[in-house]
């Protein structure tokens, strides 16, 4: 293939594939600059909240029927929905039916979520549930607070740097300027903030992931951390003789390696 064929064919596109939107370069990156305008951005922030929040049997093929028919808008119209009109929508030639009541039954049982949670599902560049809730613990536990919170404020809570407080600051202040955290508010409640026997303790898991142990160390006030630092106060294994990296590095940095089993146990037992 000619050097000119090989340029025709991988041709940079200009334009979203989805709302026609000029785009604009980001970096190594291309991004479409309309927003909450896109059905595939919105589609996105939908299921980065669904995941995020940890709502189970909402599948993204009915997240991506319902944002290009137009149900929903943008996170908090799914709250709006009836779940009897969504049966009565049709779907890849199919009536959607029942297939989506435990998908509406979960997304309304977790109307009441953590600050860190709820911070964290919102998309906001670099700041996930961990990020959100190293925030929280550094004093700025409420709304309203992190409204007032400046850059140089965020970045200097360890772990966070300029770079991710000037993310977080922007990212936030846009949603509040957008209305989305507004309108989320008329659905969601945000939770008292958690105390228990891990309060001011961060948890690691290295060689499985727990959603439903993340969640009770959370609702007990500990951390989950993605890695290991001198900060950490244990590592869970599923082997507490584990060889690995981050078992390596904990034991280096004096951090406690524990098995899943002894996690539980220091939990209270798995519910």
């Amino acid at each position: 293939m000619q050097t000119a064929a090989i340029k025709n064919y991988f041709q940079v596109p200009t334009d979203c594939p989805e709302c026609q939107a000029t785009l604009e370069r980001k970096g190594a990156y291309l991004i479409c600059p309309a927003g909450d305008t896109c059905p595939a951005q919105i589609s996105g922030s939908i299921k980065r909240w669904i995941d995020k929040v940890g709502i189970k049997h909402f599948g993204t093929s009915l997240i991506d029927m319902l944002c290009e028919t137009g149900a929903v808008e943008d996170i908090a119209g799914l709250y709006k929905l009836d779940v009897k009109d969504v049966a009565r929508m049709s779907f890849n030639g199919r009536l959607v039916g029942g297939s989506a009541d435990r998908g509406f039954k979960n997304l309304h049982a977790k109307r009441v979520l953590p600050l860190h949670v709820f911070v964290g599902s919102l998309g906001i560049e670099m700041i996930g549930r961990s990020m959100a809730k190293t925030i929280v613990d550094a004093g700025f536990d409420s709304l309203n607070a992190m409204s007032k919170a400046k850059v140089a404020d965020i970045a200097a809570i360890p772990g966070m740097g300029q770079t991710r407080a000037e993310k977080f600051c922007d990212g936030f202040w846009d949603l509040l300027d957008r209305g989305t955290i507004a309108s989320l508010l008329a659905h969601i409640t945000i939770a008292a903030q958690a105390t228990g026997n891990f309060s001011g303790k961060s948890i690691c898991m290295t060689g499985f992931r727990d959603p439903q142990m993340v969640t009770t160390i959370e609702a007990q006030g500990g951390t989950v951390k993605s890695g290991v630092s001198k900060s950490l106060t244990i590592l869970v294994a599923k082997d507490a003789n584990s060889t690995s990296g981050k078992a390596g590095k904990a034991r280096k940095y004096g951090t406690e390696v524990i098995d899943i089993d002894e996690m539980w146990k220091r939990l209270g037992g798995k519910p």
